[in-house]
């Protein structure tokens, strides 16, 4: 009789509570006492420029509040050992950035960390891991990966509705991209012998299928297509953490986007959003793939999302260079691009796609 071969042990840790609706922040103290944190000293985090008029909506009784107007890894420390010993859980109050912050704080201070948005434009907000750039950063401070899951997301759809539609629009290119990302996973599995997540990889790519799905009700701008947004999104997180990486929700769109991100730290340019970026790879690598590139095209542009380099602001030449570098943003993740596109066939690209 042929032995069964038994697979790892696996464990992963996705959020406890997940609220999102009209007026969701108002439920903060009943989410904090279901959790086990209500009489426990908070931390919260925001922003410069957000965030204080909701402060006192939070009802937090014993929380302190850091306005965090400095995204570095130094400042992360910085607060990190300040609060170590008299913080028991943290508040994140904002955008990405913010998120992200709290994220990583609460890795290295091995406390939980509630995620409430202010903005829908990626999937950060109940993602375990924080954005590439500032993994990068922290790495060279000594801070391993982080991976820390939110245990509580609080999403007031009313909130977030406040926000620019450029924002929810970029959340939507983020999802976008897991079609790719999923593609590129598969590939992986084929050519590398990656391990695959059969239900993480559905669960990111029926995220993306949601938008595709929902186009119409997308073009209006109110709380129902805010909803659709925010729980495609709070999906991605969950893959991911199902996953044990990143793998069902980047691929080698978000390696192009984060390709020009770096390009914009080393020029000094300004970058466009990270969803945007996303969007505009997803069509560039659905070519590749040989994938339905002009239906994803048609759908960005039927919301208004940019489809063009120019519609974003960045120069047709970053566009090429990102394309040529992003392979070596990630070594270790295997993608469509392979060991990297050469300057013609990034040119052949942008301008078969009508990119730039």
């Amino acid at each position: 009789m042929a032995s069964v071969q038994r697979k790892s042990l696996e464990m992963y840790e996705i959020p406890r509570v997940v609220v999102f609706g009209p007026n969701a922040i108002s439920k903060v103290p009943e989410i904090l006492s279901k959790i086990g944190l209500d009489g426990l000293r908070g931390l919260i985090l925001i922003g410069p420029h957000f965030g204080k008029h909701l402060i006192e909506k939070i009802e937090c009784r014993i929380c302190d509040v850091e306005e965090v107007d400095e995204i570095s890894p130094e400042r992360i420390i910085e607060l990190s050992n300040r609060y170590a010993h008299v913080t028991d859980y943290i508040i994140a109050l904002g955008g990405g950035r913010i998120i992200d912050f709290g994220k990583a704080m609460a890795y290295m201070m091995n406390v939980p960390y509630v995620s409430i948005p202010t903005i829908a434009s990626h999937d950060g907000i109940a993602s375990p891991y924080v954005s590439h750039v500032l993994q990068l950063d922290l790495n060279k401070h000594g801070v391993g990966k982080v991976q820390r899951s939110p245990i509580a997301i609080i999403a007031d759809t009313s909130i977030i509705l406040e926000a620019p539609r450029r924002y929810l629009l970029a959340g939507i290119g983020e999802l976008v991209g897991k079609l790719i990302a999923v593609k590129d996973w598969e590939l992986a599995v084929r050519v590398k012998g990656e391990e695959f997540s059969e239900y993480a990889a559905a669960l990111a790519k029926d995220s993306a299928l949601i938008v595709l799905r929902n186009r119409d009700r997308l073009k209006v701008h109110n709380e129902e297509s805010v909803r659709i947004v925010v729980k495609a999104l709070l999906g991605c997180g969950v893959a991911m953490a199902i996953a044990g990486s990143s793998r069902p929700c980047s691929g080698s769109e978000h390696l192009f986007s984060h390709a020009i991100d770096l390009l914009a730290r080393e020029r000094g340019f300004r970058p466009a959003l990270h969803g945007e970026q996303v969007a505009l790879g997803a069509i560039m690598m659905a070519y590749l793939h040989g994938m339905r590139w002009r239906r994803i095209r048609s759908f960005l542009q039927s919301l208004n999302i940019p489809v063009t380099a120019k519609e974003l602001g960045l120069d047709r030449e970053i566009i090429i260079e990102a394309l040529t570098i992003a392979h070596n943003v990630r070594p270790d993740r295997f993608t469509i691009l392979g060991a990297g596109l050469t300057r013609k066939a990034a040119e052949n690209l942008v301008e078969i796609t009508g990119v730039a």
